[in-house]
């Protein structure tokens, strides 16, 4: 009798431990990047030496322009079963892709359906935020910072007699070429 009692109790509790490991059809938790996200702005960073007082400068989408084309909305999708889609929305026909995506450490790859894949790398995937930069920097004209170090406020009043015209002119005149990075500012939809 004691035999069977034993036997029914360590059955009991492997049937209830089994049952409790059971598939309870809760899925694994998404991953952050999961969503989708809007582009929201850009952020520049690692500017060259002689040119740092524009680090982390933040400019709205419609600020930069990328061979003349400006970019209205950018949004992404990411996928939990690692595909995206991804519509780009210009004046004149959209960007609208397709793909795979893959997370590894903080690259993030897209890789198209079209074949014109794209690299970036993670610079912030926390809480609303995901912040990619495209591996490769890119080259803008900046005015050197030497120049607003020794501005007088006489030359400041004689810029603002001038029409837009000649002071972009003037703008002109003192920019350099460097290259930076280039921060895709994303926030969760």
């Amino acid at each position: 009798m004691k035999k069977n009692l034993l036997f029914s109790t360590v059955a009991f509790c492997a049937l209830l431990f089994i049952v409790s490991c059971g598939d309870d059809g809760d899925e694994p938790a998404a991953a952050h990047e999961v969503g989708t996200w809007e582009l929201d702005s850009y952020a520049l960073q690692d500017f060259p030496v002689g040119f740092e007082s524009n680090e982390g400068l933040v400019l709205a989408i419609e600020q930069i322009t990328f061979g003349g084309v400006q970019i209205q909305s950018y949004e992404l999708v990411l996928n939990s079963d690692g595909t995206y889609e991804r519509e780009i929305n210009i004046a004149g026909p959209d960007l609208d892709d397709e793909g795979t995506w893959t997370l590894d450490d903080d690259d993030l790859e897209l890789e198209s359906e079209d074949g014109n894949d794209q690299d970036f790398n993670v610079e912030k995937n926390e809480d609303d935020d995901l912040w990619l930069s495209e591996r490769n920097g890119i080259t803008a004209a900046f005015i050197p910072d030497i120049y607003f170090d020794t501005v007088s406020q006489t030359y400041l009043d004689f810029l603002d007699t001038l029409t837009d015209a000649q002071r972009d002119s003037i703008a002109t005149s003192l920019e350099e070429v460097i290259e930076l990075d280039l921060l895709y500012v994303f926030e969760r939809d």
